[in-house]
């Protein structure tokens, strides 16, 4: 018997490895920190001790996650959610804070465990449709578990002959839009708010289908190089499975799919398992949802304008965040797809030239030198990765700050920047100087208060801002240069039928007599502009409504145009419009404060919980044990030769080992 201890970077690699087995993604959090845990009834939560309170929450969500899960409930289309049986074991609970992104991941082996990174989606456009994050990123992982742990039949024989091996998960096989799809679905149908309930998911599957693009079921992968990519997994997904419950799932739906998948000995019937537990198999209810959103499609052309966009980039994807330079050039990031994220120049001729490369998709902010100001992620160590400030001045890139945690930059005229700074489980403002030297807190953030998106006022005195408060609701801010509130909108985040509406990216005016942002309060995200008065927001008019989402909307310096990033089939590109352009239909209604109050009254969140079990230091022992074996046949020299190996590693990944005997 040979036994192999790997260590903390031996873990990572071990991690890796498991991750190519079918459906899992996993990475490492920092082992060698201080770690803690406590046990509830269902779960072992691991955090350190910076983050202890946000765990006690996380702890208490986890439960009643738990607890949702199997009693179902409704999606956010009114369909019955059926719930689902319960994993076995403990499930292991990370919560960490070694990388400034948000993400969470779930894995089924060597034990039931989810890790979370403690950072709310304030940046993500797709994930900023939330009343409580962790609540959203604990029953979407948690959901996984219970959806991946289902094994029956002779997968549950050979389980018990042979462990949690990887390859024994029948689940695991899933395409990847049924996996995403169903997360998405109960995170959605069991908090309130998630992503089927923002107005991200349903632009993207509506944009592919007026332009014909809308893809085939089989071709639907998070591995696809074809726009959106990634994403196609958890919007076209959820939707998809949304409809086939409102329509068809009066046979046990979701839960008698998975229950069906679960006993299949070939795990890849699909349509055999969906006719059973919905009448109809995936093929027919694709056909039946792409024909429901053409029909939709038809009535959305009627009443959506174009609103006079023209679009200045050609290749789609991902381009966002366009600063103007002067009157005729803007400056924007993106990823085209045949490039490294960068940062490119556009004329409003359609002229476009890479100026750089950037590690994330941050706006450039061009100050008065003509340099540019960025954010953008850099590993720290091999497993802490921190967002700093960079400028680029002469072609030459310089570091301003360090291990700072500093996002979505502005600059004023004489240098001084406000940044959103990234503390544990939340955001703030903070003002950095010019050389990044000093960094001063403008708002201070909390578990219930979350801070994004800053701009300087043209003279440098205010900030405007987006404010998320727990419950959903999201303001338009104006500060002072040290965080006194001086206007916020009296724009309701929350519309009578309890759907979370989200206000986005602040611009001013050059006169700083207008502010112009994006708001999805008519169903679509769409460009306003809001009036300030002396006394406050006066008015709040539509700047333009093109057919599908505009998002970032920068007026240009002679205020004669507005740029922004339009939303199409084939990604975001930057486009222009005049600012005279009327959207031509009537603005949305927005609530004045006392509607707003009432509002949030009606659609406030209990207050949150928190567990209070006590602490003790964390041990690797209980998830280092081995929980599976595989047989191994050799051939030699001397003949056939029998063996077997197994593996453990613990769930932050401190320690980790492969044992294997032959004979």
């Amino acid at each position: 018997m040979r036994v192999q201890h790997l260590g903390a970077a031996g873990a990572l690699a071990l991690v890796a490895a498991l991750g190519a087995a079918p459906g899992v993604a996993a990475a490492q959090v920092g082992p060698h920190e201080s770690w803690r845990s406590i046990e509830t009834a269902h779960f072992h939560v691991h955090f350190t001790p910076a983050l202890e309170t946000l765990a006690r929450r996380a702890a208490a969500e986890a439960e009643l996650a738990y607890a949702a899960l199997v009693a179902g409930g409704r999606a956010p289309d009114s369909a019955v959610l059926p719930g689902l049986h319960p994993p076995r074991g403990p499930i292991d609970l990370v919560v960490a804070d070694n990388v400034d992104f948000t993400n969470g991941y779930a894995s089924p082996f060597p034990s039931n465990r989810i890790v979370v990174y403690a950072q709310p989606p304030v940046g993500v456009s797709s994930l900023r449709a939330y009343d409580d994050w962790m609540r959203i990123v604990i029953t979407h992982e948690l959901a996984h578990i219970f959806h991946l742990d289902r094994s029956r039949g002779w997968w549950r024989v050979a389980q018990r002959i042979f462990g949690r091996n990887p390859y024994l998960f029948p689940h695991v096989y899933s395409p990847d839009w049924l996996t995403e799809g169903l997360a998405v679905v109960y995170e959605s149908g069991l908090t309130g708010a998630g992503r089927l309930n923002s107005s991200t998911h349903g632009m993207i599957a509506r944009a592919a289908s007026g332009a014909d693009a809308l893809p085939r079921l089989g071709d639907i992968s998070a591995a696809t190089s074809r726009f959106p990519e990634g994403q196609g997994v958890y919007g076209y997904g959820s939707l998809f499975l949304s409809f086939m419950e409102r329509r068809h799932g009066s046979r046990g739906g979701v839960a008698r799919l998975v229950n069906e998948l679960a006993r299949d000995g070939v795990p890849f019937r699909l349509n055999r398992a969906a006719t059973r537990a919905y009448g109809v198999s995936f093929d027919r209810g694709w056909r039946e949802w792409r024909d429901s959103l053409r029909a939709a499609g038809a009535l959305d052309t009627a009443v959506w304008p174009t609103g006079g966009w023209r679009e200045l980039t050609r290749e789609g994807r991902y381009a966002h965040h366009p600063r103007w330079l002067n009157d005729s050039t803007l400056v924007y990031v993106a990823s085209t797809g045949r490039e490294v994220t960068g940062a490119y120049g556009v004329s409003l001729g359609g002229r476009a030239r890479r100026l750089g490369r950037r590690n994330s998709l941050e706006p450039n902010v061009p100050l008065p030198d003509g340099a540019l100001l960025f954010s953008q992620l850099e590993y720290r160590s091999p497993v802490h990765i921190r967002a700093d400030l960079y400028v680029v001045r002469d072609g030459r890139e310089r570091r301003l700050t360090t291990d700072a945690r500093l996002t979505l930059p502005d600059a004023r005229t004489d240098g001084a920047i406000v940044a959103v700074q990234a503390i544990p489980g939340s955001t703030r403002l903070v003002r950095v100087s010019a050389d990044g030297r000093v960094i001063t807190p403008v708002t201070r953030g909390s578990d219930d208060e979350h801070w994004t998106e800053p701009r300087w006022s043209p003279d440098g005195g205010r900030i405007a801002a987006i404010r998320w408060m727990r419950g959903g609701f999201t303001d338009l801010v104006v500060l002072d240069s040290v965080g006194s509130v001086l206007a916020r909108t009296y724009t309701s985040t929350v519309t009578a039928t309890g759907q979370r509406i989200v206000l986005s990216t602040p611009s001013w005016s050059h006169d700083g007599r207008w502010i112009f942002f994006s708001s999805d309060q008519s169903g679509d995200t769409r460009a306003y502009r809001a009036a300030l008065g002396p006394s406050g927001f006066t008015e709040i008019l539509p700047a333009a409504a093109p057919s599908g989402g505009v998002f970032t909307p920068e007026p240009s310096p002679d205020e004669t145009r507005l740029a922004a990033a339009v939303y199409r089939a084939d990604g975001f590109h930057i486009a222009v419009t005049p600012l005279s352009v009327a959207p031509g239909n009537a603005p949305p209604a927005f609530m004045d404060s006392v509607a707003l109050r009432e509002a949030r009254q009606r659609f406030a969140l209990a207050p949150a919980t928190s567990d209070s079990t006590a602490s003790h230091r964390y041990t690797p022992w209980r998830t280092l044990a081995p929980r599976s074996w595989s047989l191994e046949v050799r051939d030699n020299d001397s003949g056939l030769e029998l063996g077997g190996w197994t593996t453990g590693v613990d769930v932050i990944g401190r320690h980790a080992y492969v044992a294997e005997m032959t004979g």
